[in-house]
Order: C-alpha cells, then sequence, then structure tokens
C-alpha cells in the first residue's frame, strides 16, 4: 500500500474514480518544494522542482499495487513516480507524487495551472478525452 498525492485531474473524483478501482481515504495536503504548471496544448498541469514552492494538492491514503499500477499507466511518459515528504495539518508523511519526467522538459509551459478553471471547464474536455481508463 502506497501514499499517492495528486496535484492535477486526479484530485477529482470524476477522473480519480475512473482510474482506480477501489475507494481510498483522502486528505488535503501540501508538496513543498515543487511548483504546478501547465503543459502545452493540454488541460492538465506537470508538477517541476521548484525552490521557496509548493503544491496544494490531495493525498490518497494506502493505495493497492493494482491501482499503483492503473496510475502509472494513466500518467504515462510524461511523468515519473518518485517518493517525496508531504506536509498535513498535523506533521509529514512519505508518499509518491507523478511529477515530470526530465526528458519531456520542452512539454512544460511554465504558466501556473488554474485549479479553478479545470474544475469548471478544463474536467469536461479532459474526461472526454480519456475515456479509457473506465475499465
Amino acid at each position: 500500500m502506497q501514499h499517492i498525492f495528486t496535484y492535477g485531474s486526479l484530485m477529482f473524483d470524476p477522473v480519480w474514480s475512473r482510474v482506480v478501482t477501489h475507494t481510498y481515504t483522502s486528505s488535503r495536503a501540501r508538496l513543498p518544494g515543487y511548483q504546478r504548471c501547465c503543459v502545452i496544448n493540454e488541460t492538465y498541469p506537470i508538477a517541476i522542482p521548484a525552490c521557496d514552492a509548493y503544491i496544494d494538492g490531495i493525498l490518497y491514503w494506502n493505495v493497492n499495487a493494482q491501482d499503483v499500477t492503473r496510475l502509472d499507466t494513466f500518467e504515462g511518459d510524461y511523468y515519473h513516480r518518485i517518493p517525496v515528504n508531504i506536509e498535513l495539518a498535523n506533521g509529514a508523511v512519505a508518499a509518491w507524487v507523478y511529477a515530470l519526467n526530465p526528458v519531456y522538459q520542452h512539454v512544460v509551459d511554465y504558466r501556473p495551472w488554474d485549479v479553478e478553471q479545470f474544475s469548471q471547464t478544463g474536467m469536461t474536455q479532459f474526461l472526454q478525452r480519456y475515456q479509457g481508463f473506465l475499465t
């Protein structure tokens, strides 16, 4: 079982529940030392290292190996799963995050990703493009 920190489309249940097959407890959390940026011509973000920055997101607790494999597939080549320390309201915990795979630096649009815009309009577009993860 692994804790998975999410900061983009997977923070939203309509996306998360299409990828994983089980239900997990979640908590608001923060990833220090990273910034969330747009991906060129996409509705989803990427996390890149950045001093004095942080990303607010959702931590899913005790994700089973089958669902981690599904998440690995979903995230694709742009991302790699790396170990990080996540800050919670009552302390810190070790977890995994899908951050930019450095060989894909060219896909980063350094504008901040807008969570609210994704929630209002981007998620619909995203779900239309990624229906294959319903199985």
